[in-house]
């Protein structure tokens, strides 16, 4: 029986891993069954972050993981034993894909759970406690633990881990960093990064309803629906082409409109981000223009892109933009904080080109919009499956 429990009972309860061999059958099948289940729940359902993972999760999508890191490679690897994984706290699905990490790579995992993640965690423990049919005792290998706030606790959950996950900013990684480990602990740093979309002018210009619907959907579902917390989620839009005035004209209009109907901006992230416009307008001068639309969509348009580049970041819809007339040489910044770009306008072939032209290599992926958000097991510059089996 699955449940969440509390810090010291963990600790008293002396846990022992188990070890499975990666994508083990009964984890495959266990997580499918899962998936089905929760995506008949109607609590799920009204939940596009936690849908999204429930058709992660599905038959299909595990087999094409199976077969994208070849599994073969891996017959002779199991899990490294006790995960300790520390998700971010605003991020509501983040710890249930740490988790499937875990999992998958065939490990025993303690979660602490944010308090953001309450009403997904409910819906996953219910479901995981209805599937009967699967001969696998899954409450072996997963332990979720309240919210806690203690070092203490978190400095003997990482003494007895074989291996950590820990997501979230500078200030999380160099606290885990004091914390006593195990003298082969491995350590996944998931750190703050930056992210931002390429869109060509010249083909949203041109753009039918049909496809501008889509378009634009995707790209809420990229931001508005996670207020722009997630890493990989853009807080930059780079316009190339020609036709970028026309293009954004047709791409914002749009948007707005979907913003008006699906997003629900509170009183605090209202005030938050019309500070924030306010505050960077006043320290920078590379801001051309701001422009407000019902402090729903705030756009602050840059006329060069600084060194510093990676400090420009948005939350609850506030967007900064460049035009770049070039399609294909983009000249941002070197980081090492970038993470995801997503494109539209770009075909495979066009992306290897500005990949190469615009010096992207410091970039872990580009995606289309819409795809910045699935998640893989290469992960930040790391093969999650290789660093948690042995």
């Amino acid at each position: 029986m699955i449940k969440v429990h509390n810090i010291n009972s963990v600790i008293s309860k002396k846990i022992k891993s188990k070890k499975l061999k990666p994508f083990d059958d009964k984890m495959l099948n266990f997580l499918s069954e899962l998936s089905i289940l929760m995506t008949k729940s109607t609590e799920a359902r009204k939940n596009p972050e936690i849908m999204s993972f429930a058709f992660w999760i599905r038959r299909n999508n595990l087999i094409k993981l199976k077969k994208k890191y070849e599994i073969k490679k891996l017959n002779k690897r199991k899990g490294v034993g006790l995960l300790f994984h520390i998700p971010p706290s605003n991020i509501v699905s983040n710890f249930a894909y740490s988790l499937i990490f875990g999992l998958l790579s065939g490990n025993t995992n303690i979660i602490r759970l944010p308090e953001k993640s309450e009403l997904m965690a409910k819906i996953l423990i219910e479901s995981m406690n209805n599937i009967k049919s699967i001969n696998l005792d899954i409450s072996k290998y997963i332990y979720f633990i309240k919210n806690y706030t203690d070092d203490d606790s978190s400095n003997f959950l990482s003494s007895i881990s074989d291996a950590r996950l820990i997501w979230g900013g500078d200030k999380t990684v160099n606290l885990f960093k004091r914390f006593k480990t195990k003298k082969n602990c491995r350590n996944l740093y998931f750190t703050d990064k930056y992210s931002l979309s390429i869109f060509d002018s010249n083909r949203i210009s041109v753009i039918n309803k049909m496809d501008l619907e889509h378009f634009v959907r995707n790209f809420y579902n990229d931001t508005y629906l996670v207020d722009q917390n997630a890493c990989s989620s853009p807080n930059l839009i780079i316009w190339t082409g020609s036709k970028v005035e026309k293009a954004k004209k047709i791409f914002w209009s749009k948007l707005l409109k979907v913003v008006k109907k699906k997003y629900k901006l509170s009183f605090f992230s209202a005030v938050d981000k019309y500070t924030s416009s306010a505050i960077f307008s006043a320290k920078n001068n590379s801001i051309s223009n701001i422009i407000n639309n019902e402090n729903l969509l705030i756009r602050i348009k840059l006329d060069k892109l600084n060194d510093n580049l990676e400090n420009f970041r948005g939350k609850w819809g506030l967007f900064y933009e460049f035009s770049n007339k070039d399609k294909y040489k983009v000249n941002l910044p070197f980081s090492k904080k970038y993470q995801t770009i997503t494109s539209y306008g770009y075909s495979k072939k066009q992306l290897e080109k500005l990949k190469k032209k615009s010096y992207l290599s410091s970039v872990n992926r580009i995606v289309q919009v819409g795809l910045s958000m699935e998640m893989d097991l290469f992960w930040d510059g790391y093969n999650v499956l290789y660093k948690l089996t042995k």
